[in-house]
């Protein structure tokens, strides 16, 4: 109905037009959100965002004025840690935080183990400082293994030997034919654990000889005893090439012996292209035929330490040679 067909006298028309028009464009009250909303918005944001598995608490000091005060509940244990009213005629009155729950325990006992591998990585690194791996062993990973007939089971015992190393209580050895993938599965080993965090060394025997003869030079900054600590205080030392040349009185009695015999208890990997027989021989003379390890204490030590794995592949490298050679990719 239209504002003219109804029975108002004029004046009455008049004001009913002028209240229309201010009601018309008269803007509409904006609805007030309540505040209490937004901070339960907040929390439910918040909350989506937290680890579940992560303690959340305040920082706060041990000993605080009143009851709560930078109290928490752990969203991990579901613990509430609390406080404890002191007594006595220095802290009473004051109100002591009690023992943090497990989680925060763990998280302190994870963070001041990840300080000192640092700090050891660090030490070794300072050691050890020119590079010791050559480029393809830098690149060895279980991926870019490629598995052949009779390396089933050193791939096997190399990645099992990784998935478990903090419950390992041996080492392994792995002995072969040359070519076959014993270095490149003990590298493999050693990029893990070193991406895990573990203190790794990998050295081939040569070069660990090598090093520790370089420390006798006019000059140097790193000591023999330099050289056999950091080898023997590592989570993990891989030498490689244990048997290669021929072993002399110095190698086998400063270098060689004192590693082994300070890493008792510790985890060591070893690889090898002699059979256990030949490689007993080795440190039984040295290059000059005189004895070393005539009673064979080093050796049995040794082997005591490992579990011993056959790799019966044949030389990749060799069969790499022959398809170059046949103009084969």
């Amino acid at each position: 109905m239209k504002v003219d067909e109804l029975d108002l006298s004029p004046e009455d028309r008049q004001t009913l037009i002028n209240t229309m028009k201010i009601t018309k464009h008269t803007p509409a009250a904006r609805v007030q959100k309540s505040p209490m909303g937004k901070v339960l918005r907040e929390l439910n944001e918040t909350s989506m965002a937290i680890d579940p598995l992560q303690p959340v608490r305040s920082t706060t000091s041990l000993f605080a004025a009143n009851e709560f005060e930078g109290t928490y509940s752990c969203l991990g244990c579901k613990k509430t840690i609390t406080r404890t009213l002191l007594s006595g005629d220095v802290l009473g009155g004051r109100w002591g935080l009690n023992k943090a729950c497990s989680c925060v325990e763990a998280e302190r006992e994870a963070e001041e183990k990840e300080r000192v591998r640092k700090y050891r990585r660090g030490q070794l690194e300072k050691i050890y400082a020119r590079s010791i791996l050559n480029e393809t062993l830098k690149q060895a990973s279980f991926d870019s293994f490629q598995p052949r007939p009779g390396t089933e089971n050193v791939f096997k015992a190399a990645l099992n030997f990784y998935e478990n190393f903090e419950s390992k209580k041996q080492g392994v050895m792995f002995y072969g034919p040359p070519g076959n993938g014993k270095s490149h599965l003990a590298a493999a080993i050693h990029h893990k654990l070193n991406q895990d965090g573990w203190v790794c060394l990998f050295l081939d025997v040569p070069q660990l000889f090598n090093l520790a003869k370089d420390t006798y030079k006019q000059g140097s900054k790193v000591t023999l005893s330099d050289i056999i600590r950091g080898a023997a205080e590592c989570d993990l030392l891989t030498l490689d090439e244990l048997g290669s040349g021929a072993l002399t009185e110095t190698e086998f009695k400063d270098i060689l012996f004192p590693i082994i015999n300070a890493r008792q208890g510790k985890l060591t990997n070893f690889t090898t292209n002699l059979d256990l027989n030949r490689l007993e021989q080795w440190f039984a003379r040295d290059k000059k035929g005189s004895p070393l390890d005539k009673d064979g204490r080093l050796f049995d030590r040794i082997l005591g330490s490992v579990d011993i794995y056959e790799n019966q592949g044949t030389s990749k490298r060799r069969e790499d040679a022959l398809r170059r050679m046949r103009g084969e990719a």
